[in-house]
This record gives structure tokens, sequence and C-alpha cells, in this order.
């Protein structure tokens, strides 16, 4: 059967989708809507593990857990100061990230018993729903939110959202997957990984010292060292990281278009950032119909305290252990007019996006 229920422990249940030619196999949990394995072969035809992530939904509750594969919201990323106004009204949310909101709260979408639905076994497809209250976390309206995943036989993970609200409120939504692409066990860093920006990648944000965009859109010349579009295709990550000290490496938002509205899904399908490991020859392409990405390779990931996969061979992990591709809109939105109409959410309104991961293996 192409989608598996396996209940790993009372109240949650992992999901595994598997395409017809069981080259790409995703497991799901109920808990956070998290992605916790993603299995596909590499140049050798050995199975990869390629997300960062834990054999039981226990060890996602750990403090020193960054998000591993989860859904966060009801905004991921960061609100300056934790303030936004609705409706008229100004919201302050909990302060967890410096000075900063951070992906949704103390108890965001990613700690939360989501209500899965199967929707398809060919290909095969898990829709998982949930439905926060007005005020939960601080955020105005009850808000319905759902993610598809899709696994399909052109080893592609899907991942499409919607979300509607019964009072105006704010949404941004992501999935917060590290990816290591030569399965941990292999190497332990993503440092050598090489990535290439596509023409759709078309600027950097300006932050401040709090990760929190400045509203200043940065070009290549500006920050060559954020570019890997062009000559600069396929370097690797830690190729320039003594520019990036501050953020231990990359931590940053890219801009990919500026059609700032809600509902993105009809937007056309970006191909954004193509990621590959000379280690294993597994290659990741990357694309979304979001406006912006946060491209971060884990610089922040708590050295030697959490540990890999059994199948990853349980390794210590550490700083750049992973990186995330986490489609979303901009960061600091609600606070910023050029951008907030794409993250404010209306009563009649609806909140969509999709985002897609390829996967393949260069046999070279």
């Amino acid at each position: 059967m192409p989608v598996n229920k396996l209940t790993i422990s009372p109240g949650v249940d992992q999901y595994t989708l598997i395409n017809k030619n069981k080259t790409l196999a995703v497991m799901v949990l109920t808990y956070g809507a998290i992605v916790s394995h993603i299995l596909t072969p590499d140049k050798t035809g050995t199975v990869r593990d390629v997300v960062l992530g834990f054999d039981d939904h226990e060890s996602y509750k750990h403090p020193d857990n960054p998000y591993f594969g989860a859904v966060v919201g009801r905004y991921g990323n960061r609100i300056g100061k934790g303030k936004f106004t609705a409706d008229g009204k100004e919201y302050q949310l909990a302060i967890n990230n410096g000075p900063n909101a951070l992906h949704g709260g103390l108890e965001g979408f990613d700690k939360r018993i989501w209500t899965a639905t199967v929707l398809s076994e060919e290909p095969a497809s898990v829709r998982l729903e949930l439905v926060s209250p007005d005020g939960d976390q601080g955020y105005p309206g009850t808000l319905t939110t759902s993610v598809t995943y899709t696994v399909n036989d052109k080893d592609e993970l899907i991942m499409e959202y919607h979300a509607t609200t019964d009072k105006e409120t704010v949404v941004n939504l992501t999935n917060h997957s590290y990816f290591n692409l030569s399965g941990v066990s292999l190497n332990p860093n993503i440092l050598d990984h090489r990535v290439t920006m596509t023409d759709e990648v078309k600027a950097v944000l300006e932050c401040d010292q709090d990760c929190l965009p400045t509203g200043k859109v940065l070009s290549w010349s500006e920050v060559p060292w954020m570019n890997f579009s062009g000559e600069n295709a396929g370097k690797s990550i830690g190729a320039r990281f003594e520019k990036l000290e501050a953020t231990r490496g990359y931590d940053h938002p890219y801009v990919i278009h500026t059609d700032y509205k809600t509902d993105t899904a009809h937007l056309p399908l970006r191909h954004a950032v193509t990621v590959y490991s000379p280690d294993t020859g597994i290659e990741m392409d990357f694309s979304t119909t979001e406006p912006a990405f946060q491209f971060y390779t884990g610089g922040w990931i708590a050295s030697d305290v959490l540990e890999a996969k059994k199948d990853q061979g349980k390794i210590k992990l550490g700083p750049s252990a992973g990186f995330c591709l986490e489609a979303s809109r901009n960061p600091d939105s609600p606070n910023k007019p050029e951008w907030r109409n794409a993250v404010l959410l209306q009563k009649e309104g609806v909140y969509t996006g999709k985002t897609v991961y390829a996967f393949h293996a260069r046999l070279n």
C-alpha cells in the first residue's frame, strides 16, 4: 500500500507515503505535521534518509529541538518585538527569539496534534488539519489550517498549504525540514554541499543583528557571498562562511517575487534552488509559489546534544548538520506596509501556497 499508517504512541500516528517506483518514501507524523524521514537512493543505489529528525515523537519535545521537520505557524519566522495590528487592534505575542516572536509562539503548530486524512493511494497523499482557536498564542481569529503532503512518481514531495479564518489575522506557514543529502552517517555536516540558485532568485533581504529585515533589498553586487547563481553557481555551503560569523552561516531571507497576496497557489511554481551532495550524488530541486525563502544552514543547532536516527547511525548532531529551504512570506511582513498584504488574512479570504522538493541521484 502506498500509504501506511502506524500508531507510534497514544494519539500520535505516522503515515508513510511511497511512490509507485519505490524511489521516494516520506514519513509524516500527526504531531507537528512533522516530516520525520525522507528515503531516497544515492548514486550507488543505497537508500539514504536525507532529513534530520528522531525515531520517536517524544524526542521532538526536547528543548533543543530546532523545529526538525515541523510545520511552523501561525507565523513562521520572526515578527519584530512580537507586535502587529489586525483590524485596527494591536496584538502582543510572546517574545521567544531575542527581541522578536519566532515560529508561532511558545506552543506553535509544531507542538500540536493534527488530524490526518488519506486523500489518495496513487499518488500517495495525506492531508493534515489543525484548528487554532481565537486567541491561541495571542493571535486573533479561529484559524483552520491544512497541509497536504503528496509523493509522486517524479520523486517529488509536494507540500500544499491552505488556511481560513473567522477574524482578520496574520498567517505565514512553512515547513522546517533540515536536509542532509549525505544521509548524516556518511557526512555529519553539509558544508561541502553545492548550491545553485536559478534566475528566479532575485536578491536577499538586509537584516539587522536580530535577523529581522530592515526593509532594504540587497543586490548580489552588495553581498556577493550570498549569491549562488552565475559564476557562483555550485559553490559549497561552507566556502564563504568567514563573511557570516554573526549568523554562524546562512540564516537569510531570499527574494523570489513581489506578488504579495495571501493566495499564492495559483501563481507559477518557480524552480529556485538546486542542492547537491558530492558524497552521495543525491540532488534536490526546490520549487515554490511563495515570494521568499529562508536559507538556513543550521549554525545554531546545539553541539553534541541531539542524536541522529538509527538509519543515520545515531551520530551526534551539531552546527551545520543540515540546511533548510523554508518557503514562506517575508519575515516581519505584518509590520512592513509593502509586504503586509501577503500575510494579512481576511475573514472572507484564503491563504494558500505550494512547495515542491524533488530528489534524484547523479550517477557520475
